[in-house]
């Protein structure tokens, strides 16, 4: 039976990365992967991230790449100075120092961020739908229909409300963006050691963000069975 395997937020922790795929029994033929967003910012190693993934893309057509809200930041930061200072603040620091040494300048960012790379950032889809599960980096919401949508880049980038992880209902949905403990505290469970915070799951949800952001735990999901993987950050 193929598998699919969705791994969250790797905020540019690619020596992570790495030793996670080790981990993962996957077949690259057949068995798909998904990348849920947030592959840049805050770790040391974005550019590293982008370029293995890019490279990923083109070996292994099995393999799926979603946008999410830092994505859109980095993206937007390209064509926009004002936008570039407010991505330093929200963890792009790091990012540019993956491209660029010594002073921060915005001109600097653009001139050695390649077009290419630019493109194919810009270009990400927001979601992705197979079998097993929907796959978006942040989440749905209801519309007045009350249908669960994740098809708007404001919501299946950014939205992490209370709504959806109490009350969603419909096909299993793998998610990140929310790190899994500020799950539980938004819903009143006991929190995790964030060096050993886990996935957390209920109502077909299923939040792989383990805070490798934040020197937690970088973690993937393998569907149908819904076996985890962990690795901590390096």
């Amino acid at each position: 039976m193929k598998k699919t395997f969705a791994i969250g937020d790797v905020h540019g922790q690619f020596s992570t990365l790495k030793k996670l795929l080790d981990q993962l029994p996957i077949n690259w033929q057949t068995d798909e992967l998904v990348f849920l967003g947030d592959l840049v910012d805050r770790g040391l190693e974005s550019r590293q991230v982008i370029e293995f993934l890019m490279q990923l893309q083109k070996d292994f057509p099995t393999v799926t790449v979603l946008s999410g809200n830092h994505e859109e930041m980095m993206v937007n930061s390209y064509t926009d100075e004002e936008e570039f200072s407010h991505w330093l603040l929200m963890g792009g620091d790091t990012t540019y120092l993956s491209y660029v040494q010594g002073v921060v300048h915005w001109k600097k960012f653009i001139k050695e961020l390649s077009y290419t790379t630019y493109n194919y950032l810009k270009n990400l889809p927001i979601n992705y739908q197979n079998e097993h599960a929907i796959f978006v980096h942040a989440g749905a919401m209801q519309n007045s229909k009350r249908q669960w949508i994740v098809d708007n880049p404001l919501i299946a980038r950014w939205y992490r409300g209370k709504d959806f992880f109490r009350n969603y209902q419909g096909k299993t949905i793998v998610v990140g963006h929310t790190p899994t403990n500020k799950i539980r505290l938004m819903l009143g469970e006991a929190e995790m050691p964030p060096n050993r915070m886990t996935a957390w799951s209920r109502n077909n949800i299923i939040a792989i963000d383990c805070g490798a952001g934040h020197n937690g735990q970088l973690c993937a999901v393998e569907l149908p069975s819904g076996n985890l993987y962990y690795q901590p950050v390096i």
